[in-house]
């Protein structure tokens, strides 16, 4: 027997603690695997943004005659050095675009952690939905012994018996319900986590609520300085400054500098080499129809990104007092379930006690268990939101509200 008990407790598998399962999103979701790479890609592009182009060598055959009596080489080395602050310019470009795939990573990171919260606690519903049903069979098979045994006797009809015959029935199809919504929200979060949806989960565990919240004024603000794409939209301006400052100087000239050496094979003049330097430059004449379109551009650009920003701010701030409200609501909802739970478990006792004394009839005993699974179902359905919410509430902020520890705390039973 024990060594029975013993192979059932290995075989199941370990519980499910939403602080482990972010951990491992952290470290095995694809898609932050590919934003990490992409990140780590527009990084190293920075130093080549500003580099010089590689000089140029160049091998001649100079001015050497038919017969072949002289045999002249030209070796020539060039260099191309761009003028006007275009080699920084295009250095702040890259770094713009390295610090925009740093802060998608960063948001992408918040999103996962997000959806992974969101299917963690639809997976708790679930299971919470499954120990509700259990607690409410356990009630009915007590009713329906009771009915069983008023019907035998003669003191009810056989309707009390087929009426809680019934109602065991259409437990089982609510429980099937909640088996389905188990089973889908463990099948997208086994895709957050990259694991293989047909293992079983594990169970998962009763989250608790934040002893306190700041107030919306704080978290707002905290949400401007935190917030990956507010900083990502920061880095998209200074992109676009880069970019008119190097549209701006393309109107300056580009360097070219070089210098050759030419030796003369079978030379009968006796001297036999030559040494050539020089330079040259670009001539940016057309003003009109390039450069001065391309800076433009770059400051429509600019303004483009200005006002992107200041309309992303506009809506984190919003995103935080409306998640904010959510969070606060769901609180009070819990709140007032606690204190309807137990009055609504004190009502079945009473109503099974009285049905098996002959007190009260059958229905008032049915829909008093149905109502305390109303009230049950609806705390832990307001619970699960709160902590969605609470999700929903640490991303729009950016930066952690205590979620992890709140969903591994265990909410107080007041009732």
């Amino acid at each position: 027997m024990i060594a029975l008990v013993l192979s059932v407790a290995l075989a199941a598998p370990p519980p499910l603690r939403l602080g482990d399962l972010l951990r491992e999103a952290r470290e095995k979701n694809p898609d932050l695997k590919a934003a990490s790479a992409r990140a780590r890609a527009a990084q190293s592009s920075i130093s080549p943004a500003g580099a010089l182009d590689d000089p140029m060598l160049m091998v001649q055959l100079w001015n050497g005659p038919v017969d072949f009596s002289t045999v002249p080489v030209m070796l020539q080395v060039s260099q191309n050095i761009p003028l006007g602050g275009k080699r920084g310019a295009r250095t702040d470009v890259a770094r713009a675009d390295a610090a925009m795939a740093g802060a998608d990573l960063g948001q992408k990171e918040r999103d996962v952690e997000t959806q992974v919260a969101s299917a963690y606690f639809d997976l708790f519903l679930a299971d919470r939905t499954q120990e509700i049903d259990d607690e409410l069979e356990a009630i009915l098979n007590v009713v329906l012994r009771a009915a069983e045994a008023r019907v035998s006797t003669g003191k009810a009809e056989q309707v009390e018996l087929l009426r809680a015959q019934g109602a065991l029935v259409q437990l089982r199809s609510e429980r099937e319900t909640a088996i389905d919504h188990r089973r889908s929200s463990w099948a997208r979060l086994s895709a957050l986590l990259d694991r293989d949806p047909a293992a079983p989960p594990g169970t998962t565990t009763r989250p608790g609520l934040l002893a306190t919240l700041p107030e919306v004024a704080a978290l707002s603000e905290r949400a401007v300085r935190e917030r990956p794409d507010l900083a990502g939209s920061r880095a998209a301006i200074e992109g676009a400054h880069a970019q008119e400052r190097l549209a701006r100087a393309n109107r300056i000239p580009d360097l070219g500098l070089f210098v050759a050496e030419m030796h003369t094979f079978r030379n009968p003049m006796g001297v036999s080499d030559f040494l050539f330097a020089g330079f040259q430059v670009n001539l940016p004449i057309f003003f009109g129809s390039k450069n001065e379109p391309r800076i433009a551009s770059a400051q429509a650009q600019l303004v483009a990104a200005q006002e992107a920003a200041r309309a992303l701010r506009n809506r984190v701030v919003a995103e935080v007092a409306e998640n904010y409200a959510h969070v606060l609501a769901e609180t009070h909802q819990i709140d007032l379930h606690h204190q309807l739970i137990p009055i609504a478990r004190q009502a079945v006792r009473s109503a099974e006690s009285s049905y098996a004394a002959g007190r009260t009839d059958f229905p008032m005993v049915l829909d008093s268990a149905r109502e305390l699974r109303m009230h049950e179902m609806n705390e832990a359905m307001h619970l699960a939101a709160y902590e969605q919410r609470l999700a929903e509430l640490q991303r729009a902020v950016g930066g952690d509200l205590g979620l992890a520890q709140a969903a591994e705390a265990g909410h107080e039973e007041r009732h």
